[in-house]
Parts: structure tokens; sequence; C-alpha cells
């Protein structure tokens, strides 16, 4: 439920209360008209009844649209700093795989070895931490898909 629905259904809560104090206001004044003064006292205590119901009632609401809101700001702010932190480590990635194709030129060409492996050491730390971050990558993914 959006905050525009949820703040729509606090008013219509709030709405229908004020709708059942003027309703139970109206008959008592009726009431009152008909009894005469001995009903006053009890006209003001229904009165002051539904009037401290209509402010429970709205107060419980807005509570819970509070602690609904302060949920989903938290719930944004963390998949946002999970989107950063995979930003981050794609990030790095490129940089990686950029400095993983430096060094097989520099392998090929300046130390003209003939050919490139996964054993060549260099070739091998840059791959076995480009694999690390894909699987952060996909860790970070799946937590933000939650």
């Amino acid at each position: 439920m959006t905050l525009s629905e949820r703040m729509k259904k606090l008013a219509s809560k709030v709405g229908d209360a004020a709708q059942d104090f003027v309703s139970i206001a109206g008959d008592t004044a009726q009431d009152f008209g008909e009894k005469g003064i001995s009903a006053s006292k009890e006209f003001l205590n229904k009165v002051s009844d539904k009037a401290q119901d209509i402010g429970a009632k709205g107060l419980q609401a807005s509570k819970e649209l509070i602690s609904k809101v302060g949920d989903r700001a938290q719930d944004i702010s963390e998949k946002g700093n999970l989107i950063i932190e995979i930003r981050r480590l794609e990030s790095r990635v490129q940089k990686l795989t950029a400095e993983l194709g430096a060094e097989v030129y520099t392998v090929l060409v300046e130390q003209k070895i003939s050919s490139v492996s996964f054993s060549t050491p260099v070739i091998k730390d840059i791959i076995q931490e480009l694999d690390t971050l894909q699987k952060d990558i996909t860790k970070k993914e799946a937590e933000l898909e939650k």
C-alpha cells in the first residue's frame, strides 16, 4: 500500500469517527431537549467519551502511519546502500578487466611470450579476484531483490 493510499485510509478513518461523533452529538442533543436539564450531564459525558475515542483512533492511526513510513524509509535506504555497493563492485570489475587486458598485452607483446593461460601468475590472481567480485555482486543483487 502506497503512502498516499495509507494517508487516504487514515483520513477516511478520521472522517468516519467524526461522523459518528456528530451523529451521537445530534442524538444526544435531541435526547437532551426531550429530557431537559437532567440529561445535560449524560450528554457531556457521551460527547467527552466520543471525543476521547476519536482522539485515540486518530492518534493510533497516526502512529501506524508514521511507523510504516519509517519502515519504508529504512527499506529504501538499505536498498540504496546495496545499489551503491553493487556499482562500486562493478567499477572494480571494470578496472580489473582493463588491468587483465594490460597484463595479457605485457606478457604477449612486451615479454614476447607466445601464450597466456590461467596458470600465468599475474593473470591467475586477477581472474581469481574477478571471480570473487562477481560472486559478491550476485550476492548483493539477491539481497536487493528481497
